[in-house]
């Protein structure tokens, strides 16, 4: 394992530039690659105690490294992985982030290499409890698995139409990407307005099998109340980016609100018992309508929204189980004109409350990341949410902490800057993971490239694999390049959308 840790895609020529190296090693130097001739040498600086990581170490910074070329950090007589300098070091890994969710399509013939595969999962689904069959075809695998899920589509849409928007470099191409996800959300909705909450097989089936070989019978579960929420936020949402389908996308997000408002004590989802597929529920679904309430006041502006929102709660939060930001977002970012003062001022400070807290966590830690020592379940997409968080928070703040450099600093983090070394995506850089937990790369022994893993996770006892690797190590090292380990090797549409989203934003 390396102990001198850096981002090994890269840096461009004027970032600030950081690595951490061990206690012992007070001094470092930068060794240009082509001759093996040393560029920098510097001293780094105080000792850190890293409890997450159980291990004292040393921030070193060479910022004025700014020639291009390909280079390696040294100290103590250990080398980091390589690493190179050049304008744009990120932009084949953006690419690739995009591109994943067309290796997850569903329904439809892929040409994608060796991960090709025949139309898949095109039968006809049951809708549980029922002999009603429905066609509910198309949209993207959510994960390792096939199933497909509302209420983390609806995160990975937001993130991808939100980066779209507040991107200054946006790719032309996105929405046409989004547009597969969104029709398939669009069949989920019922004649009620309700929206199912995932469709699936009853149970998982082997990890090595192809999308085309699982042959189950599909069952499209209950209408739940959290999914019919964020369907509606999310279709509200998508209404302002595709014109010429807005009136059919503002037509089931309003029919979606009327269910939410005809059912407002409606139980928490919970799998039917002869279904074991991704549960995705959640205690409550106030955020969710929260969400809804502040994207359909934008597309629409009518009064009864704006009355909800200026009568209730605010919340926050990026991930599938907690939304709140994004309706933020909507409202601060769009309704200008029309927005209420007060409403306005609340919003802000939930916002920057977070981003607050999120902030102190960031400086003290020397790896630049904001999780503390709560790594859990998909701890890389919650690095992503943070500092996305700094990003949707800066026309609001005169923080003297730059929110954007914050940012950066997250995603050296998942790009190998951690105290393992790993990068976080497949395929990139010299210590990628390279047995994920996904269905189409263990059939083919490859990893599909481009793929955010979910990393460290100390709640081993949940998984097998994890618990033999990562019994008794630190939060940050509970991580197992391991195609069984579910629980820190598994890969899922919104980890993806959440670096995405970081990445395109900051324009790189």
């Amino acid at each position: 394992m390396k102990s001198v840790h850096v981002n090994q895609l890269g840096y461009r020529p004027g970032d600030v530039k950081k690595a951490i190296i061990p206690a012992k090693s007070e001094g470092f130097c930068v060794l240009r690659m082509l001759d093996e001739e040393s560029v920098f040498e510097g001293t780094a600086g105080g000792v850190v105690e890293y409890t997450p990581g159980g291990e004292r170490v040393r921030v070193a910074d060479f910022s004025s490294v700014a020639e291009k070329g390909r280079y390696v950090l040294c100290a103590g007589g250990k080398r980091s992985f390589p690493f190179t300098i050049q304008e744009h070091p990120y932009h084949a890994l953006r690419a690739a982030l995009l591109e994943f969710f067309h290796y997850q399509k569903c329904g439809t013939d892929l040409e994608c290499g060796l991960w090709s595969h025949p139309a898949c999962h095109t039968t006809l689904a049951t809708v549980h409890g029922t002999d009603e069959k429905r066609d509910v075809s198309g949209g993207w695998h959510d994960a390792g698995d096939y199933g497909r899920y509302i209420v983390p589509a609806a995160k990975a849409v937001a993130d991808l139409l939100l980066a779209h928007e507040l991107s200054p470099n946006p790719d032309a191409h996105l929405p046409g990407v989004v547009w597969f996800e969104l029709e398939w959300m669009l069949k989920m909705q019922d004649p009620s307005g309700g929206v199912h909450h995932k469709v699936s097989c009853h149970r998982f089936n082997a990890l090595e099998a192809m999308p085309h070989e699982e042959q189950e019978e599909l069952v499209i579960a209950p209408v739940s109340a959290v999914a019919t929420a964020v369907f509606a936020a999310v279709t509200a949402m998508a209404s302002r980016f595709y014109p010429d389908k807005a009136r059919e996308l503002l037509s089931a997000a309003g029919r979606a609100w009327d269910w939410c408002a005809a059912n407002p004590d409606a139980r928490p989802f919970k799998n039917p018992e002869d279904i074991s597929t991704g549960g995705y529920g959640s205690t409550g679904d106030k955020d969710a309508r929260f969400w809804a309430a502040c994207e359909l006041y934008v597309a629409t502006g009518e009064k009864c929204f704006h009355d909800f929102l200026k009568a209730g709660e605010i919340y926050t939060g990026l991930g599938w189980s907690n939304v709140g930001t994004y309706g933020i977002a909507a409202y601060l970012y769009r309704a200008r004109d029309a927005s209420d003062l007060q409403l306005t001022a609340r919003m802000k400070d939930a916002l920057l409350t977070v981003c607050k807290k999120i902030l102190h966590a960031y400086t003290t830690d020397p790896y630049g990341v904001s999780l503390g020592d709560d790594y859990r379940w998909g701890s890389n997409m919650i690095v992503a949410n943070n500092a996305a968080t700094f990003l949707l928070a800066r026309p609001f703040t005169k923080q003297a902490i730059d929110l954007n450099q914050a940012a950066l600093e997250h995603l050296h983090y998942l790009l190998g800057r951690n105290p393992l070394s790993q990068i976080y995506v497949t395929g990139f850089g010299e210590n990628p993971p390279k047995q994920p937990h996904h269905r189409p790369s263990a059939a083919k022994g490859q990893p599909v490239p481009g793929m955010v893993v979910g990393g460290p996770n100390k709640l081993t006892h949940q998984d097998p694999a994890l618990k033999a690797h990562c019994t008794g190590n630190p939060p940050a090292k509970s991580y197992v390049d391991h195609k069984h380990s579910f629980s820190s090797n598994e890969v899922t549409i919104y980890w993806n959308s959440a670096l995405y989203f970081l990445i395109a934003v900051l324009g790189l």
